[in-house]
């Protein structure tokens, strides 16, 4: 692996505009993979279409920041689908995944690909009595109110300001509980209030974006970074970026965690195995690796061409990256939300010789979350954790009550008696 100084710009800007380029080729080279026309296996179907959909947004990043070109064969290839007559039937076909071919309708309209059959089909979707009658999460309808501000329709489905209201933008995820699913909407809540430009407000709604969430955006950051999750962490930079409040240190971190797990010298890993993969035996080896990868493939470009397109501004915001410390704070998080309290404690004794660092990156906040969440596990006999479960599965196995706490208890207690709680206290206040 080649080392880079991700601490001078001029690296970072050659770094990131090296990745693009290589992103570039690997999506023209899996271009047929973007076929939603495709019929093959089912699970494989329902990946074309589903990856058809999310190429258009990145698309749509590409046209926005032309610093960097764009993947020319996947470019021409979605203007050719989008064209079909059987891109055009699969999409009235299919009213209740609306969204898989919605969504490119709206790119092409925005990029003058459009055409009248694509226009009527677009419009009957977004006027339709079924659209308004699906309940979902808030942040699918944001989603919506999104296709619909690309597409440049006269009326938005739902009232923009009602679905605001209703969004974690408004009622931010807890860093140690929340799941994926909750990070994942928060992102893509930024995404559509910005329409993935700094500083736009593309709905009309006047977000604000302020401390609160630079902490809420930073703790699921350095979180994901710890647990590897590639994908989930840079949109999370994506959003740092979009809002004007990413720091120096991220973009440094997670460049160098993108270096470090390239696959082939190129790809940036996807997270692990989907959902439904093991239905994908009779698919080809190339198919199969492309799967795995390539959300994380073009969550990594856009995010590539917003920091390229914004280095300069990152670059004077916040120290320089103090690895251990984001690192450490990120793995409390993460073992917390794990519910591994044991190893959780001995990370945060470990953290008592990095407290300087920690200072200098403001993650502070993620210390007192941290505690504040141990401090909750603490019950009036003196014991950490509730280990109901494992305690019944220890007595099930021969121990006694008393013997089966004392197994899961007594090492827990003596990392807890280790720590210096006052010094990492002080910290915090």
């Amino acid at each position: 692996m080649q080392k880079h100084d991700f601490g001078c710009q001029q690296v970072a800007r050659d770094y990131l505009g090296e990745r693009i380029s290589n992103i570039n080729l690997w999506l023209d080279e899996h271009v047929e993979c973007f076929t939603p026309t495709v019929t093959d296996s089912p699970k494989a179907i329902d990946y074309r279409r589903k990856a058809f959909g999310e190429a258009g947004l990145y698309l749509y990043v590409a046209d926005k920041y032309p610093a960097f070109s764009g993947p020319t064969l996947l470019q021409q290839h979605y203007w050719q689908v989008l064209s079909s007559s059987a891109y055009l039937e699969l999409a009235h076909r299919n009213p209740a995944t609306y969204g898989l071919y919605a969504f490119p309708v709206a790119v092409a309209k925005s990029l003058g690909r459009s055409n009248s059959k694509l226009d009527q089909y677009f419009e009957g979707t977004y006027q339709s009595r079924h659209l308004r009658s699906i309940e979902m999460p808030p942040f699918r309808l944001l989603d919506n109110l999104f296709f619909a501000r690309i597409y440049d329709l006269a009326k938005m489905p739902y009232a923009a300001d009602d679905v605001m209201a209703l969004t974690n933008i408004q009622r931010l995820p807890d860093l140690i509980m929340a799941d994926e699913t909750q990070a994942y909407a928060l992102t893509h809540n930024i995404f559509y209030l910005t329409g993935m430009q700094q500083g736009q407000d593309f709905l009309g709604l006047n977000p604000e974006f302020d401390r609160s969430h630079l902490q809420a955006l930073e703790g699921l950051f350095v979180r994901y970074m710890a647990n590897n999750n590639l994908d989930l962490a840079l949109e999370l930079l994506m959003c740092l970026i979009l809002t004007g409040l990413c720091k120096k240190w991220h973009l440094q971190y997670a460049l160098e965690l993108v270096e470090k797990n390239l696959l082939d010298g190129c790809i940036v890993p996807g997270p692990g195995t989907p959902d439904g993969f093991e239905l994908l035996q009779e698919s080809s080896q190339g198919f199969q690796t492309w799967v795995k990868h390539y959300h994380t493939m073009l969550v990594a470009g856009m995010a590539f061409r917003l920091a390229a397109a914004h280095l300069q501004d990152i670059w004077q915001e916040g120290p320089s990256l103090q690895h251990f410390a984001a690192y450490g704070c990120g793995q409390v998080l993460r073992l917390l939300h794990d519910y591994n309290l044991p190893l959780a404690l001995t990370v945060l004794k470990t953290l008592e010789q990095h407290l300087p660092d920690i200072k200098e990156l403001e993650l502070e906040h993620l210390l007192g979350l941290s505690i504040d969440f141990i401090e909750e596990q603490k019950q009036a006999d003196g014991s950490i954790g509730f280990y109901y479960d494992e305690y019944c599965t220890l007595s099930a196995k021969g121990k006694d009550w008393q013997a089966a706490k004392d197994a899961i208890q007594l090492p827990l207690s003596q990392v807890y008696r280790q720590i210096d709680w006052p010094k990492l206290q002080s910290v915090i206040a």
